[in-house]
């Protein structure tokens, strides 16, 4: 067998955890906005700056899976979404909704990435990794479409968003059981021992390469990050999609990840990835913006595969480099270190999205675009420097 029978264990559970996280998650800023009444720009900051605050949350998060191991990191990740939804079902004051999406922002989705993506790298041998992550994210996709589609046949039996988150944590509580029963810690043994004693993250921090990664994939994080957020209101505002059609979007986007995700990682895998994850910034800036002012029905289902193959592109490719990257004892401080970048970018998208969205209307989506272009030719001008220098060492 290529991967390992715990491998299968965590894709597996990772598509139940998704199943729970989209049958709520899609909706959360709709039910925010339409209704609570709060504004998009107060959506972007209830949603964004806890995420900001939580950072050294990760970075400790990086830490302890490398010491105490990745499978302490899930289950707390599992019981922050459970606590999310459930409390999103509950909460009767903004206040209430405000804390418990804080809850979740520092200790959930984060701390969830961290461990997955070590998980990943422990179970699997190096040349197998690009073909690992894209599976695993084949799953993610796979739970994304059938979450949105549950959701929509709630919606259309009558159930209320309360209702929907409900059913939401139950189905992320069924993934805490899962991990807590039949998933194994996959820390390789020894690692601590082997760990360089007072070096941690300063090690991370003198990787050079790695830090420019980080800096540019900020940019198409931008784009990114606006996918669940401004995306479904300003596709109602603007083209006028009602939530039980995004809904339908939602699934048609992870409905091509499901069916393309790992054929499309198979036949990049001999690409260089700092040009693939180029392609990818790419893709959404132009899917991102072109959704906004192409007119409802095909031509919006064609912005949203495109932003699809970007998300591909990107999700699966970045953090197979960053494996690359890390030796094996600090895998999870690089891991954390990544999270920590992947959830500033995811950040900021919703505080200054929100903001513009509110500013600008339909043309913040062109602001999107030129985030993202920048992004794509950084990548390119870093992959030439690379190879720049690879040839200097070479020569010498």
């Amino acid at each position: 067998m290529l991967f390992p029978s715990q491998f299968w264990l965590l894709v597996g559970g990772t598509f139940l955890y998704l199943v729970g996280y989209e049958i709520g998650y899609p909706f959360e800023t709709v039910y925010l906005h339409s209704r609570l009444g709060i504004s998009m720009t107060s959506v972007g900051l209830i949603i964004g700056l806890p995420i900001l605050v939580g950072l050294p949350v990760q970075i400790a998060g990086g830490a302890i899976a490398d010491r105490l191991g990745r499978r302490l990191v899930l289950i707390v990740a599992a019981c922050a979404g459970v606590t999310l939804f459930e409390g999103l079902a509950l909460a009767r004051t903004p206040w209430q909704v405000v804390a418990v999406i804080a809850f979740e922002a520092i200790f959930g989705w984060a701390l969830y990435l961290t461990a997955n993506n070590a998980m990943l790298a422990d179970f699997t041998l190096p040349a197998r990794r690009s073909e690992a992550y894209g599976i695993s994210r084949t799953a993610n996709n796979a739970g994304m479409v059938a979450g949105p589609l549950i959701a929509a046949l709630l919606l259309g039996a009558g159930l209320n968003y309360r209702g929907l988150f409900a059913c939401g944590g139950l189905v992320c509580a069924l993934f805490l059981v899962l991990v807590l029963v039949f998933l194994k810690e996959s820390r390789p043994l020894g690692l601590v021992r082997r760990q360089a004693s007072g070096g941690g993250y300063r090690l991370v921090l003198g990787d050079r390469r790695f830090l420019a990664l980080c800096a540019i994939t900020l940019l198409p994080l931008y784009g990114f990050g606006q996918i669940y957020i401004t995306l479904p209101v300003l596709l109602r505002d603007s083209v006028g999609v009602s939530p039980a059609q995004w809904g339908l979007l939602a699934a048609l986007y992870a409905a091509a990840g499901v069916l393309f995700q790992y054929p499309i990682v198979r036949r990049t895998r001999g690409l260089d990835k700092l040009a693939v994850l180029s392609l990818a910034s790419i893709c959404l800036g132009v899917g991102l913006a072109g959704a906004a002012f192409a007119p409802k029905g095909l031509v919006t289902a064609a912005c949203i595969l495109l932003i699809s193959a970007g998300s591909m592109l990107l999700v699966p490719i970045a953090p197979a480099l960053v494996s690359q990257m890390a030796p094996a004892e600090l895998r999870g401080r690089y891991m954390g270190a990544w999270t920590l970048v992947w959830m500033t970018g995811t950040a900021l998208a919703p505080i200054f999205g929100g903001l513009a969205l509110d500013d600008l209307g339909r043309a913040s989506s062109l602001l999107i675009l030129v985030v993202c272009l920048l992004g794509g030719l950084l990548f390119g001008l870093l992959r030439k420097a690379q190879v720049g220098l690879g040839a200097v060492a070479e020569a010498e």
